[in-house]
């Protein structure tokens, strides 16, 4: 995994603009925040592409080259504060690099609520009435 892209690419999920792709629901980009937290979220532009046992779906999968989501870094030091999560090992060294390389001004979301609200089909329970329509769906 590497990590030296410094703003997100135009159609990453993490970016609070209208060129970014939606998942399908709160319910999925809750599934695809938890394992970006847990486990990392490698960029489509540069992962390898496996078959997920389970679903038998196409995913993407870090691989030796791949860079790391900067959407998702973006998002998860905004929102947690410049904190280390599990996603990059809980490296604070890292974190730090991270904070001081990424465009603090690229359009990411501000919170993770952020992000799962904008994901949020309008008949989803909880949605806030005054979130975006998803934009294109994956």
């Amino acid at each position: 995994m590497r990590f030296d892209l410094k703003e997100p690419c135009t159609h990453c999920p993490f970016r609070s603009d209208d060129t970014r792709l939606t998942f399908r629901g709160r319910e999925r980009a809750e599934e695809i925040e938890e394992h970006a937290y847990r486990q990392g979220f490698p960029c489509h532009l540069s992962a390898d592409c496996d078959e997920d046992p389970l679903t038998g779906e196409d995913t993407y999968v870090f691989g030796d080259q791949t860079q790391h989501c900067a959407g998702y870094l973006l998002l998860q030091l905004r929102d947690g504060a410049g904190m280390p999560w599990p996603g990059i090992g809980n490296d604070e060294d890292l974190a730090d690099r991270l904070a001081q390389q990424l465009d603090w001004n690229a359009p990411v979301f501000e919170s993770v609520e952020e992000f799962l609200e904008a994901n949020a089909e309008p008949d989803d329970p909880g949605r806030n009435d005054e979130s975006s329509a998803p934009q294109t769906s994956r």
